[in-house]
């Protein structure tokens, strides 16, 4: 195998394309017996002249990979921004979202205007069935799909449009637990001192965005959603239970939400959230279902008001201005996730295009930096192993004859998508409007849910990405018999073409 060397982060130039595969010698440890402990051996030296950069809480491969990726992705979007494309064309919606979010002298002078509209109508709140229709309007497409310390959705449900596990050829809508602050259930039960010191100082975080806001009372206010919070918490599943598949897999009728999770106006929710027609849902977290709903009839109204409120803010605040921005990275960054620097503004925007309009920036990626070769290449590796994958399984001698062509009938169809999707999606119906930072976001978000609507009733398409080519990762889809390895993640130190 290759052993990379990771440069400092001021080494990396914006024009390096993927770091040089070579065997490291300086960043082995010879002092270490490779039989005692070989990761030592080959990585010790890298491990102790490697500081980790001051905006990251963790380094290495994957994060060198991502900061050569970003810098290249940041070049491809400002050509687009200073090409002079054509209206309504890919490359001028990125342009214009990336100059928008960057445009921090406009965002400064807006100051919390864009955000008005949706404080107000929080304000106006004034019973159950209220707070049913506003929870059901901010619902959106994946849970935590923006979570970093400037953008996050945290809604109090998450929407996720997948395949059916029980059908296989139908997607279905699988619904959520949401709402927390912080990462998860344990952070708020936890009774350790790290975690109970972390609770006091997002209670203080909470209370000082209600104050930057102009929101009074935003100590005691802030007490209340923090604990408000902790009963949401109380309620959620934890990640070890979330994790287990035939545990989330929970069939509910629409008409069942009322009887099993009674609290919410479900009727009224459901249609604000533009989910009228599914007749059938996937609960993940069926007792966490129960007690939020419960939560929404039992906790004072102006509470969740309150709590609402919070996080209005808190989910914006990437596009407000900059003592927001400095807030948000105090707790999340610094006390959440150790980091002592904020990534710079350019990585930040770049990230929010990425979510906004990935595979259009994935295409302008694609056609620069991951050639034809590249991925005919690394698609006839993929030929290969499967192959003699193939091979391996005829001759198996512990497998039955009817278990290996099941076997094989599986390995026929299994699908692996190299570099990019057959298909990019189609952008054609989301509005970028130069210098709407805000706006842009919003827009972004209610488009990729109508998406994900629109998958509703129509037949898989095993064919789709999950995640763009300029993503440093790659992922197993075992109920779709899929994988994705985006272009991104081909570079050495783990494909070399």
């Amino acid at each position: 195998f290759v052993i990379m060397a990771a440069a400092p982060p001021a080494a990396v130039s914006a024009q390096q394309t993927a770091p040089r595969a070579r065997l490291d010698t300086a960043g082995m440890d010879i002092a270490v017996k490779p039989g005692d402990n070989f990761f030592l051996y080959t990585n010790g030296g890298w491990l102790k002249n490697t500081p980790i950069p001051p905006d990251r809480s963790a380094y290495g491969a994957f994060s060198l990979l991502d900061e050569i990726t970003s810098r290249q992705v940041a070049d491809l979007i400002k050509d687009a921004a200073s090409a002079g494309a054509p209206s309504g064309s890919n490359s001028r919606k990125i342009g214009d979202y990336y100059a928008s979010f960057m445009d921090t002298t406009a965002i400064e002078a807006a100051g919390l205007k864009p955000l008005r509209s949706t404080l107000d109508s929080i304000a106006a709140i004034g019973d159950r069935t209220a707070l049913a229709r506003f929870l059901g309007s901010t619902l959106r497409a994946d849970v935590d799909a923006i979570n970093s310390t400037d953008l996050y959705t945290d809604n109090i449900f998450g929407l996720w449009v997948a395949q059916d596990f029980d059908d296989p050829t139908q997607y279905a809508p699988f619904l959520l637990q949401g709402g927390l602050g912080m990462p998860d259930r344990s952070y708020y039960l936890d009774p350790s001192p790290g975690m109970a010191s972390l609770r006091a100082k997002y209670q203080e975080h909470v209370a000082a965005m209600l104050t930057l806001a102009g929101i009074p009372g935003g100590e005691s206010k802030a007490a209340s959603i923090v604990q408000l919070e902790t009963r949401m918490a109380q309620a959620h599943w934890s990640r070890e239970e979330t994790g287990d598949f035939a545990k989330g897999n929970n069939h509910w009728t629409r008409a069942e939400f009322g009887t099993r999770a009674p609290g919410l106006d479900w009727g009224v929710y459901f249609a604000a959230a533009g989910l009228s027609k599914p007749t059938r849902f996937v609960v993940w977290q069926p007792s966490a279902f129960t007690g939020l709903s419960a939560l929404t009839a039992s906790e004072p109204l102006a509470t969740w008001k309150d709590y609402l409120t919070f996080h209005a803010i808190q989910s914006r605040a990437g596009l407000l201005p900059s003592a927001f921005t400095r807030q948000t990275f105090a707790f999340f960054g610094m006390a959440l996730s150790g980091a002592q620097q904020q990534r710079d503004r350019w990585k930040r925007g770049v990230s929010a295009t990425n979510a906004a309009l990935g595979f259009a920036v994935g295409k302008l990626y694609t056609d620069r930096y991951f050639s034809p070769a590249e991925k005919a290449r690394a698609e006839a590796m993929v030929a290969n192993l499967i192959a003699a994958f193939a091979d391996r399984i005829d001759h198996l001698d512990w497998m039955a004859p009817a278990t290996k062509k099941e076997a094989k009938a599986k390995l026929a169809v299994l699908k692996i998508g190299v570099g990019y999707p057959d298909t990019w999606p189609s952008y054609a119906g989301l509005d970028v409007v130069a210098g709407d930072a805000y706006g842009n976001f919003e827009r972004s978000q209610l488009f990729q849910l109508r998406n994900s609507l629109e998958q509703l009733g129509q037949p898989v398409d095993r064919s789709e990405w999950v995640m763009t080519p300029q993503t440093v990762t790659a992922v197993n889809l075992p109920a779709m018999n899929a994988m994705n390895f985006p272009a991104a993640i081909l570079q050495p130190p783990f494909f070399d073409p």
